[in-house]
């Protein structure tokens, strides 16, 4: 019997998370790897995380989150789970997820400015970034041109950097437990300067500090209070007592869900039970871009749910609507098929067309471990029999 509730999705993710032995319910380790940087001529060690729908022969886009410092473990993987969590629950997009190291003897140079010092790589690092890994994540993993950028310390002073120096290419950067100057740098300077630049879609910028640079926080804060430019949406948090390493734990879930508020609630506008105007999605999609700057995908839990939401209602034609809406998102889904089908048998029509369709996108679907597909065979023959 073919499961009917949202959570039965949940079910299945679990599954496959453990099928790629990683603890995460949204995402797969893709690959570890290491690319030689010709802009800062020495090699970065990068570990890439995919979301489980993803797949090379599939035309969606996701949104790219690059996080710096991949060698300190605790943190980069409280990051990655915090991400996983907040997918799991439809809070924020399934994204690509590309952690970077940093080794100790060039984190120092690559994120300083030659202007402080005549050795500092940052500008280089910025192509690297910009000009190297961006287009290799574009290029073979699919990530949209929407740019989440996450650093601590010294990676949080260059993230800010890049608020400024690289306005038009991230949409989003969380700097943890930054310091804001350097010798002839200061950046709550540069910062300030967006409160009269005209912006076409919101740029979010959030920082944190701990009890590390507090008179650091206290500049910047000055300049949040100064901000009134609409779409440059700034916000800072200072824990006063909380040690410089703890910071990334308590900044990144709330910076994480405030980018993304704005996702969520255009979604729930269309997984409202009051909602059953379906051709409103183009319309929703069109906010998201408007906000962002860049396509953002509805999540595969909430498209799903609302054709559970019709099916349970006995609305089959708008379950099929809504399902076919699921599958131009994620055409690798191939049990909405079976979802359709049964909506079909509801209202005695035809199904020899959906079923076709279903058995040529499980054939290609990476979505499902061979066991899987055979369940999901035998379950369309139990609809059929």
């Amino acid at each position: 019997m073919i499961k009917k509730y949202l959570a039965s999705l949940l079910a299945f993710v679990l599954a496959v998370s453990s099928l790629f032995a990683q603890n995460y319910e949204r995402y797969k380790k893709l690959k570890d790897t290491t690319i030689k940087s010709s802009h800062l001529g020495f090699d970065k060690k990068l570990s890439i995380l995919v979301p489980i729908e993803f797949q090379e022969k599939t035309n969606n886009q996701f949104p790219l989150i690059i996080v710096f410092d991949k060698q300190n473990k605790r943190s980069n993987n409280y990051i990655l789970q915090t991400i996983d969590y907040l997918t799991s629950n439809e809070q924020m997009p399934s994204s690509i997820i590309i952690s970077v190291e940093s080794e100790q003897k060039y984190r120092y140079i690559e994120t300083q400015y030659q202007i402080s010092d005549a050795g500092g790589k940052a500008l280089e690092n910025e192509k690297f970034i910009f000009d190297e890994l961006v287009p290799l994540a574009e290029r073979k993993y699919k990530a949209s041109k929407f740019r989440l950028l996450i650093g601590h310390s010294r990676y949080g002073y260059f993230t800010t950097s890049l608020v400024s120096s690289r306005l038009a290419d991230w949409s989003a950067i969380i700097s943890m437990s930054p310091f804001f100057s350097q010798k002839n740098v200061e950046l709550t300077d540069s910062v300030s300067k967006l409160n009269n630049i005209n912006l076409t879609h919101k740029k979010y910028y959030r920082f944190g500090i701990g009890n590390d640079y507090p008179d650091d926080f206290v500049k910047m804060d000055a300049v949040e209070k100064r901000n009134q430019n609409p779409l440059f949406d700034m916000r800072g948090y200072h824990f006063k007592e909380a040690d410089h390493n703890s910071t990334p734990g308590l900044i990144i879930q709330t910076a994480l869900y405030e980018i993304f508020e704005q996702w969520y609630a255009i979604q729930s506008k269309y997984i409202s039970n009051e909602q059953t105007d379906l051709s409103i999605k183009p319309a929703l999609d069109k906010d998201i871009l408007s906000n962002y700057g860049a396509k953002i995908n509805f999540s595969l839990g909430i498209l799903n749910g609302k054709g559970w939401y019709f099916y349970n209602n006995k609305k089959y034609d708008k379950a099929i609507e809504a399902w076919k809406i699921l599958l131009n998102a994620y055409p690798n889904f191939s049990e909405a098929y079976l979802y359709v089908v049964q909506s079909q048998v509801q209202l005695k029509q035809r199904y020899d067309e959906t079923i076709k369709a279903f058995n040529n996108s499980l054939a290609n679907s990476e979505f499902y471990t061979e066991k899987q597909k055979k369940d999901l065979n035998a379950e369309l023959q139990e609809l059929i029999k």
